[in-house]
């Protein structure tokens, strides 16, 4: 039996990212929509050691990718995600069935963390927080590219430059970018301490500072997207602002506010990708958690049996039987 209700329960022992605080869960990312302080975390090293971050109190068990696990009468294998540092994809094995969930997942690149792969299921849970058609983002050579020039045209033309990233994966990311371009950044110090944790685990990133008052002259100050209240910065030079996130290709569906650039660099699969990952994973059944339903109705006229679903329990629990028997055999 799978039951969805305030996280994916599979058998009796395993239960996957649920939003109520439990004994012991399997974690998919260290994002608070994901995380709760359940008392035994089993979750990859990175998701642990951010998890610490908050000063919660558990027992962390790790998991490694590409690693057999024993929850009851599953199996389960954790995969690079994509998403950011430690994110995973779950690969279940259970009753015969091959079950994917992907959690929060990216395809396209992303320098803070390994490369998500798409892998072949009879049930899919799928991440699809960006699943409309107008989420269909620019190479991210090009996103990387246009990132810095923002940086460089304001530092040049007198302007302190303020980028608008969440603490824990974008600020990271954005940080990697503008490093390796050669420039600083400063940042609070949550998403400093996040990179010192990036750092432990080899994911090299160059010439960031903590705020601390300090003016970020002939830097870059990162800020999350909460903390618009510039005045922090009693700035001697004007500021131009940016807001990095997929969110930023449909700014009005956020309400973000007025910002001077947005450059849609996301953590999450685009549309057409949420598309390729069901192709090719070739699953008997979808279900699609977090964003839009219009995905759905684009997968069932593609001939997919997909339905829209949820972690959190607003629409009730759901329950998936189970045809004892069936194998994966692909």
């Amino acid at each position: 039996m799978i039951e969805l209700n305030c996280g994916i329960k599979i058998g009796q022992e395993l239960i996957i990212d649920p939003t109520r605080v439990r004994p012991a869960a399997a974690v998919s990312h260290a994002h608070s929509d994901h995380l709760r302080r359940h008392r035994t975390i089993f979750a990859t090293a990175p998701t642990l050691d951010f998890s610490k971050l908050s000063g919660a109190n558990f027992k962390g068990v790790p998991l490694e990718y590409g690693k057999n696990y024993k929850f009851g009468d599953c199996t389960v294998r954790p995969e690079p995600a994509g998403h950011i540092l430690g994110s995973a994809q779950f690969i279940i094995d259970y009753s015969g069935y091959r079950i994917v969930y992907t959690g929060d997942l990216k395809l396209s690149p992303n320098e803070t963390c390994p490369p998500a792969a798409i892998h072949e299921c009879d049930i899919l849970f799928i991440d699809t927080t960006f699943g409309k058609k107008i989420f269909k983002f620019p190479e991210y050579s090009y996103l990387k590219q246009r990132l810095a020039e923002f940086v460089e045209s304001c530092l040049q033309g007198g302007y302190l430059p303020v980028i608008f990233a969440y603490n824990l994966g974008k600020a990271q990311e954005v940080m990697k970018i503008l490093g390796d371009a050669g420039f600083s950044t400063y940042v609070t110090k949550e998403a400093f301490a996040n990179a010192e944790v990036h750092r432990r685990h080899d994911i090299d990133i160059k010439n960031y500072y903590l705020i601390d008052g300090q003016y970020p002259e002939g830097a870059a100050a990162i800020l999350p997207p909460s903390m618009k209240n510039l005045e922090i910065f009693n700035s001697r030079y004007p500021i131009r602002t940016c807001f990095v996130s997929g969110w930023a290709i449909y700014p009005h569906h956020i309400r973000f506010g007025r910002v001077d650039e947005y450059i849609p660099l996301s953590d999450h699969a685009s549309y057409d990708d949420l598309i390729r990952y069901v192709e090719v994973a070739k699953p008997d059944k979808i279900y699609c958690l977090f964003g839009f339903p219009e995905i759905v109705a684009d997968l069932k006229y593609r001939g997919y049996d997909a339905i829209k679903a949820t972690l959190a329990n607003r629409d009730g629990e759901m329950k998936i039987s189970l045809n004892q028997g069936k194998l994966f055999d692909r």
